[in-house]
């Protein structure tokens, strides 16, 4: 067996039927569903313990990060946005991250503005880099001219007709819409100067919209759960304009006996080991063969 290195974005191959693409390059922060737990009374001390430790470690750290001076509102901000959602590394996850950062520093306005600036973005460059594998649709007519670019509600439209957006995105997506046109145009909701309810409700609009479109978990229909629990694209969904240009580019291409190494530095935390020759000659996996628990299993390893 000659074992190799595979690195992220790794294209298939001719003799790559048994693989199966797997998301590493991917984002999350969960630090908000931490603090937002509550420690029961009839925990174990050990475990009371241990939570009330974590937590503390956390509020720390947003401090420093955040500034001393009303701190205890930039926790509760930062535990109110709960987890951030888990993405596959795009442009949003930078841009995301500030948006959230400028809500937790008590920056509403800033935040309002910029989640809903950043779902405009996020809403052109899906079109752009999409509609050039839809040329004969029939949803491609609504965004053909550049000056429909700029309609978010045309640009919805092409892309829950490509199959990109489902209903729920397509409407989270026009609510964002209409806080983006109160946030923008002049209307009395703000004259108060306080923004943080609108901020909150763009801000955890945006985050959902990320987590339901760039998911690299199972929770997306393009994944099947395999070895070690984790999600692989289904082998029919590869060709799939979305897949193909934003969910592939995230992820290793890999037999069911690869491994895990941790390295800090790496894309995801870990460098990915496995099997050159594994299926070569041998009939291709389906997605259901791939998945079954008999084949060898992945595991991680932390070197010393």
């Amino acid at each position: 067996m000659q074992t190799v290195k595979v690195e992220v974005g790794q294209k298939r191959g001719s003799g790559d039927d048994s693989r199966r693409f797997t998301p590493t390059a991917f984002s999350f922060d969960t630090r908000a569903n931490l603090l937002s737990t509550v420690i029961e009374d009839d925990w174990e001390d050990s475990i009371k313990e241990q939570w009330q430790a974590n937590q503390q470690a956390v509020r720390e750290i947003l401090i420093h990060t955040f500034g001393a001076h009303i701190h205890a509102e930039k926790i509760q901000n930062f535990t109110d946005l709960g987890a951030a959602p888990w993405s596959v590394v795009a442009l949003h996850n930078t841009y995301l991250s500030e948006v959230r950062a400028a809500f937790t520093a008590t920056c509403y306005y800033p935040a309002l503005l910029g989640a809903c600036g950043l779902g405009e973005r996020i809403l052109n460059q899906l079109v752009l880099r999409l509609r050039g594998d839809y040329p004969d649709h029939e949803a491609t007519k609504y965004i053909a001219t550049q000056q429909s670019i700029d309609k978010w509600d045309k640009c919805i439209r092409a892309l829950t007709g490509w199959g990109v957006f489902d209903q729920e995105v397509a409407t989270e997506y026009r609510q964002l819409m209409q806080q983006r046109h109160a946030a923008v145009h002049y209307r009395s909701d703000l004259d108060s100067g306080n923004a943080r309810e609108a901020a909150l409700a763009a801000v955890m609009r945006i985050s959902d919209i990320v987590n339901r479109v760039f998911s690299p978990m199972e929770s997306s229909s393009h994944y099947f759960t395999g070895p070690i629990g984790r999600s692989y694209v289904k082998r029919e969904d590869e060709s799939l304009p979305f897949v193909k240009h934003f969910i592939i580019p995230a992820c290793v291409l890999v037999s069911p006996t690869y491994r895990f190494v941790a390295n800090s530095a790496a894309p995801g935390g870990f460098d990915v080991f496995d099997d050159a020759d594994y299926g070569v000659g041998h009939p291709p996996l389906s997605d259901e063969q791939f998945a079954d628990p008999g084949r060898a299993t992945p595991q991680v390893t932390h070197p010393f």
